[in-house]
């Protein structure tokens, strides 16, 4: 693999980070115990897969380039859990930033990084429950899959 993982989540931390609303973002190595911004973004490794290469394995018209899949999450903490409406509200706002973000990487390099190949990507709406306090916070878990190679 060319590029690192700790690159992949700041190049992705920033991009998102971006958003319109998001008052603060972190990438893997800047994770907080506690939260005191909202919006807040946290940008994290989950899940390394590699593929084999073989003879007649191809995975690109060069023949034998190893592909490596990276799921990267990102957490939307929106705004601690008290009014269903006003929380979804924030929610809802966040995530339309975000996709807007999104849906503008549509050339490479992606995410202004080199050597990822392509990405796609999906939501689920959460609620967190974050240190110690176990309160709870609505969100949205972002999984971005990414092929490097």
């Amino acid at each position: 693999m060319a590029i690192t993982i700790a690159q992949i989540c700041d190049a992705i931390e920033s991009t998102l980070g971006a958003a319109t609303g998001i008052v603060r973002s972190q990438s893997h190595d800047e994770l907080t115990e506690g939260i005191q911004d909202m919006p807040l973004l946290q940008v994290y490794p989950e899940m390394l897969h590699g593929n084999a290469v073989g003879e007649t394995d191809r995975s690109t018209f060069r023949a034998g380039v190893r592909q490596t899949e990276v799921v990267i999450l990102a957490d939307l903490y929106a705004q601690q859990r008290s009014h269903m409406g006003e929380d979804m509200k924030v929610l809802v706002d966040s995530i339309d930033a975000i996709v807007t973000v999104i849906e503008a990487q549509d050339t490479k390099p992606y995410f202004s990084l080199t050597g990822i190949g392509a990405f796609s990507w999906r939501g689920e709406r959460v609620t967190f429950i974050y240190g110690d306090n176990q309160l709870p916070y609505v969100g949205m878990r972002f999984y971005f899959t990414l092929r490097v190679f």
